[in-house]
């Protein structure tokens, strides 16, 4: 891991990147993975970055208060959205648009921050809005509980792909661990049980602990532990759409943004990282706590000090949508990357009713055939089949 000052701002050589045949502005292709111009279809590959991608000495600059900044290198016009309050940066020859988080109309244009801290690197997209809107309809005609005009109603929103911010932070961690380590052993002992409806005492062997404590240590390097910089989108959703491979991250060049529309992070890196330390932390305990020796454990405490930390901010694809459904607003999303899905969909209850009655009677029938076993000869073989026949008509017909 190296370790640097962010750069002094500055400025990209060109902020168009207009077709070499026809003089028509390009744009990055996700299923191509270079620049294509949608007039004459010229492409031609993303020039390579001149740099690679580095890391920054984290402590520098949460300690930096200069106030040095590079912004995205290419010219952005700024939206912000009077409903969830993202602020997405487009480009410059967009007229009119739509909030790509919550659907809303209600957005305004406001001076882009010069402020912001470039990204260093990113993940192009991959999965292209073809493919992006396939996988969303298919998506929508999914799943058992939800209504059956789901699809035609919910399925002709538009997707918009929207590069997503985040942080990554690198570490060593040491940590020292202690905790009371439990060894079983086993005596005899009169217990009393149930036996045919009656109370009676017999011999068991009984399970018992020996504690004792032990101790030790565990060091470990942790890479791209990463963290969102948006408050825009459901973060549970979003965290379903991991994991990004970022070990294909490239330095970041503004020809990525040709066409493409990008957030300007809402969680500065000063807030972000004590949910990355926390994350680090919480491996660690977890780490140390499969090291602990005996059959079990308790008590485990665990001390941790960081090093050599550095952080980059990136931005990772996603397209997502806001569909909505009765008068009500749901949210899908789509990882950029390897095209995996989540979201929310409404429930039918007419569907989830039908299914309750169906146990309901299941349930019903298994009990009816168990006090039967009672008072006939049949085996608890033949029980445990009519059981299984009965959940297997069950999940046939949810």
């Amino acid at each position: 891991m190296s370790a640097q000052q962010p750069a002094e701002p500055v400025a990209a050589a060109s902020q168009s990147y207009p077709c070499p045949k026809c003089g028509g502005k390009m744009n990055f292709d996700a299923a191509q993975g270079q620049l294509s111009c949608p007039f004459c279809g010229h492409t031609m590959p993303v020039p390579e970055a001149a740099m690679q991608v580095e890391e920054h000495d984290l402590m520098a600059a949460l300690q930096d208060t200069s106030g040095k900044s590079t912004g995205y290198g290419t010219e952005t016009k700024a939206i912000k959205c009077k409903g969830c309050g993202a602020t997405v940066n487009v480009p410059p020859n967009v007229t009119s648009t739509s909030c790509p988080f919550c659907g809303s109309n209600q957005v305004v244009e406001q001076a882009s921050d010069p402020k912001l801290i470039q990204p260093e690197s990113v993940v192009p997209f991959a999965v292209d809005e073809s493919k992006a809107n396939r996988l969303f309809r298919e998506w929508l005609g999914k799943g058992l509980f939800h209504p059956n005009d789901l699809k035609a109603l919910g399925g002709g929103q538009k997707l918009r792909g929207v590069y997503l911010p985040f942080w990554t932070f690198d570490a060593h961690a040491e940590s020292d661990w202690r905790a009371e380590s439990g060894d079983y052993y086993y005596v005899t002992e009169w217990v009393t049980v149930t036996r045919d409806g009656k109370q009676v005492r017999e011999q068991q062997q009984v399970q018992k602990v020996r504690w004792h404590w032990t101790s030790g240590h565990h060091a470990d390097n942790y890479d791209d532990v990463l963290v969102y910089a948006t408050r825009s989108i459901a973060i549970k959703i979003l965290q379903k759409i991991y994991p990004y491979d970022t070990q294909k991250l490239l330095a970041y060049k503004p020809d990525f943004l040709a066409g493409w529309s990008a957030e300007s992070y809402q969680i500065p890196l000063a807030e972000a990282w004590p949910i990355g330390k926390d994350i680090i932390y919480g491996d660690e305990r977890s780490k140390c706590d499969r090291e602990v020796p005996g059959d079990t454990h308790r008590n485990l405490s665990v001390s941790t000090q960081l090093s050599a930390l550095t952080y980059k901010h990136v931005l990772l694809p996603v397209w997502v949508a806001s569909y909505r459904y009765n008068n009500k607003t749901y949210q899908f999303m789509i990882n950029g990357q390897n095209g995996k899905v989540q979201g929310e969909k409404p429930i039918s209850w007419i569907k989830v009713a039908i299914a309750v009655v169906i146990a309901i009677i299941v349930i019903g029938v298994i009990a009816y055939l168990i006090s039967r076993s009672k008072s006939s000869t049949g085996s608890s073989g033949e029980i445990l089949l009519w059981q299984q026949y009965a959940m297997a008509q069950l999940n046939a017909a949810i």
